[in-house]
């Protein structure tokens, strides 16, 4: 079997996400979906990917009838916070995740843990602030990635310094389960 991917750079168009002085989120999302569908191609994968025009409502609406039920949808996001003390990776869920969705979010985090991100932890979409999201409704295998802090400089360094990393890691993780 083989598992669609279908990769949103999260927020887009005119939504800039968070800021943090000339960091914006949009565009690091572009930028690490980019990389990560280079890597994906590297590995013999391909993935669909959202327009860079897109606000949320329009790349839900873009997914209508390009996926199944086991497929993987993958958005990217980076956090803030009000403190700049706060710091890590987390992945986001649906409240009622499947196993593989589960499995998956595991293997993402440790991509980051591993390079010496802060673990956060693998959260259901309840826990979040907004306590649910638009992400988290199509029937698919949905996962959504809080790459670290916009608003933490450690974080960005790190990030900076391992971003082909991250990519090539992310990668493999997809490839892998995009297979199962």
């Amino acid at each position: 079997m083989s598992r669609k991917i279908i990769i949103s750079a999260g927020h887009g168009g005119k939504d800039p996400g968070a800021v943090n002085g000339n960091l914006i989120e949009r565009d690091l999302a572009i930028e690490l979906r980019d990389l990560l569908v280079i890597e994906l191609k590297a590995l013999g994968s391909s993935a669909l990917i959202d327009d860079n025009k897109n606000a949320l409502k329009e790349t839900l609406a873009w997914l209508r009838g390009k996926f199944g039920s086991k497929d993987i949808l993958f958005d990217i996001h980076w956090n803030a916070a009000g403190s700049p003390e706060a710091k890590g990776t987390e992945v986001i869920i649906p409240d009622t995740a499947s196993d593989f969705e589960k499995r998956l979010a595991q293997s993402v985090l440790k991509t980051f843990v591993d390079i010496g991100f802060k673990d956060r932890g693998v959260k259901p979409e309840g826990s979040t602030a907004r306590k649910r999201l638009g992400w988290m409704r199509p029937n698919a295998e949905n996962v959504l990635l809080e790459v670290c802090f916009i608003t933490n400089h450690t974080d960005i360094k790190l990030y900076e310094a391992n971003k082909l990393t991250i990519a090539k890691r992310l990668a493999v993780v997809l490839n892998h389960y995009s297979k199962l």
